[in-house]
C-alpha cells in the first residue's frame, strides 16, 4: 500500500504541473496502478503457518487450496475412508520475507499437508471401559476384530473340548464416530493392540557397573516392577549389553473362557514292600512290575487371557485299575562267623569270605586292610556310628568312603561301585553307605576294608565282632 500512496502522490504532483490534464485521465491511471499493485501482491510468496508456527513458503493462497484438495483425495484413497477435515489451524504471514526463499512445490506442499494436519475421518470406534478406543474403517471390521481376539485365547486343539462361553471381562461396545486418520487400524492390527496393549515397549541396554537397583531408580521404578516387566530375568546378575524392558505392555481386554475338556489320564500304581529274609538288609528285589491304570475325566476349566484360573471335575470313569508294584525288602542281618573274631567294637561291613587278610605281603608292601569277597552291587554297611569324612574317588582305592567313629578310630571302604553318603553326614551302625564294586586298583569285585587308630593301620580282625 505504501507503493500505491507514493504512486498517488506522484500523480497529484504531475496534475499541478500540467493543469490541462483531465481529472478522468488521472483517476483512470490511478485505478490501473491500484489493480497492478494488488495483482503483484497476490503473486508474491508468503509464509504458511500451522497453529502459528511456520510450515512452508508458498507461492500463493491458491496453491495451498489446491494442495489441500489433493492431500485429502490421496488420503481417502489410501485409507478407504471419508475425510471430514483436520484439527490444525492454517494462516498466512504476508509480511515481506527477509531472504529469497524458493516456494515449496505442489507435491512437497501436498506431502506436508498429509503429514502435519491431523486429518479426521468417519470411522467406527471400539470402546473399552476405562481404556483407549480403537479406530477402524467399518463396523464389519470391528466385529471381525472382536471375534478374532476371542478366538486368539481359545485352545487350538479342540479334541474332547466344548467351549461353553467366551466373553469380555470389560464393557466393550462399537459405535460410529470420527477419529484421526493415522489411528485407524485394520482388524488384524486392532487384535494385536488388544493382545499386547498400546504401550510402546521401551528397552534399556545394560551398561557396565549397572544393577537392577540403579536401573530401577533411574527410571522411577521399583526392582519388583522391573522384574515383572522382564519375566525372562532370573536372579540379579546382569551382563553389559543385555536388553531390559522398561514398560510393561498390558492387554486392552480380558477374554474369559469357560470350557469342558474330556481327557484320558494315567492312574499311578502303588509300590508295596514285602519283607524277605533271604535278602540282606538293605537289598531290594522287584518281584512284580507295576502297571498304571487309566481313567476318563471331564473337567470344567475357566481361563482369563489363556491363563487357567479354575478347574473342577464334572465326571470321572475308571477305565482300568492300576496293578501294584511289589518289591522284596531284605531283612537278613550280617552275622559274624569268623574263626578269629575281635572285640566287637565294629560290625562286619559286608558278607563274604576273606580274599586277602591284613598284613599280607604284596611285593615290597604290606596289605593295609582286609579284602572281603562279594558281588558287584552287594550292600556295604557302616561298621559303627560315625561321621563321613570322605566320600569320592581316592586314587588306588577307587570310589571310597572314610568314616570317623570318634576317639581316633576310623574305617575305610574301598573299590565301591556306588557311594550313598555325603561328607558330613551322620551314619549309624548297619546303615547302607554304598555298594560293593571293583573301582580303582582292583583285581575283581570285593571290598577293601581298613581300620585306623590315630592314623595308624590296624588289623580289622581285632575290632570286628565274632
Amino acid at each position: 500500500m505504501r507503493g500505491i500512496i507514493e504512486l498517488s502522490k506522484g500523480l497529484l504532483d504531475f496534475q499541478r504541473k500540467n493543469r490541462r490534464l483531465s481529472l478522468g485521465v488521472l483517476l483512470s491511471a490511478a485505478a490501473v496502478l491500484i489493480v497492478f499493485c494488488i495483482l503483484a501482491d497476490r503473486d508474491r510468496p508468503v509464509m504458511l503457518l500451522i497453529d502459528g508456527q511456520p510450515l512452508a513458503v508458498v507461492a500463493g493462497k491458491q496453491e495451498v487450496s489446491e494442495s489441500l484438495d489433493k492431500a485429502k483425495s490421496e488420503l481417502e484413497k489410501q485409507h478407504g475412508v471419508v475425510i471430514t477435515g483436520f484439527t490444525r489451524k492454517l494462516t498466512f504471514d504476508e509480511a515481506p520475507l527477509q531472504t529469497e526463499v524458493k516456494p515449496a512445490s505442489g507435491d512437497e506442499l501436498c506431502e506436508l499437508m498429509k503429514e502435519r494436519l491431523d486429518w479426521q475421518a468417519e470411522c467406527v470406534l471400539i470402546s473399552i471401559s476405562g481404556k483407549p478406543d480403537l479406530y477402524l474403517r467399518s463396523e464389519s471390521e470391528a466385529q471381525q476384530a472382536l471375534a478374532e481376539i476371542k478366538r486368539h485365547y481359545l485352545p487350538t486343539d479342540l479334541t474332547g473340548v466344548v467351549i461353553e462361553r467366551a466373553e469380555f471381562a470389560e464393557e466393550v461396545s462399537i459405535r460410529a464416530g470420527t477419529g484421526p486418520v493415522k489411528s485407524i487400524r485394520t482388524a488384524k492390527s486392532a487384535v494385536e493392540a488388544m493382545v499386547k496393549g498400546l504401550d510402546r515397549i521401551v528397552q534399556h541396554s545394560v551398561q557396565k557397573g549397572e544393577s537392577l537397583w540403579t536401573i530401577a531408580r533411574d527410571n522411577n521404578l521399583t526392582v519388583a516392577q522391573l522384574l515383572e516387566m522382564n519375566p525372562q530375568q532370573k536372579g540379579e546378575m546382569l551382563k553389559p549389553g543385555q536388553a531390559l524392558n522398561l514398560v510393561k505392555a498390558e492387554p486392552l481386554v480380558t477374554v474369559l473362557v469357560t470350557l469342558t475338556a474330556t481327557v484320558e489320564e494315567r492312574i499311578p500304581y502303588r509300590t508295596v514292600y514285602e519283607a524277605d529274609d533271604s535278602l540282606w538288609r538293605g537289598q531290594q528285589k522287584v518281584q512284580r512290575d507295576g502297571i498304571p491304570g487309566s481313567r476318563q475325566v471331564t473337567y470344567r476349566i475357566s481361563k482369563a487371557n489363556g491363563t487357567e484360573t479354575a478347574r473342577d471335575v464334572i465326571s470321572e470313569t475308571v477305565l482300568s485299575e492300576p496293578v501294584s508294584r511289589i518289591v522284596l525288602a531284605g531283612t537278613k542281618m550280617m552275622v559274624a562267623s569268623r574263626d578269629s573274631g575281635g572285640n566287637g567294637i565294629l560290625g562286619w561291613p559286608t558278607r563274604g569270605k576273606i580274599n586277602s587278610p591284613y598284613g599280607k605281603k604284596r611285593g615290597r608292601k604290606i596289605h593295609s586292610g582286609t579284602d572281603i569277597d562279594g558281588e558287584i552291587g552287594d550292600p556295604i554297611f557302616a561298621s559303627g556310628d560315625g561321621v563321613v569324612l570322605e566320600a569320592g574317588w581316592k586314587g588306588r582305592y577307587g570310589k571310597c568312603i572314610l568314616l570317623d567313629h570318634g576317639r581316633g578310630l576310623t574305617t575305610l571302604y574301598g573299590h565301591l561301585s556306588q557311594i550313598n553318603v555325603v561328607v558330613g553326614q551322620q551314619v549309624s551302625r548297619g546303615d547302607i553307605i554304598g555298594l560293593l564294586g571293583t573301582t580303582g586298583n582292583s583285581t575283581g569285585p570285593h571290598l577293601h576294608f581298613e581300620v585306623r587308630l590315630n592314623g595308624e593301620f590296624q588289623n580289622p580282625m581285632k575290632y570286628l565282632e565274632q
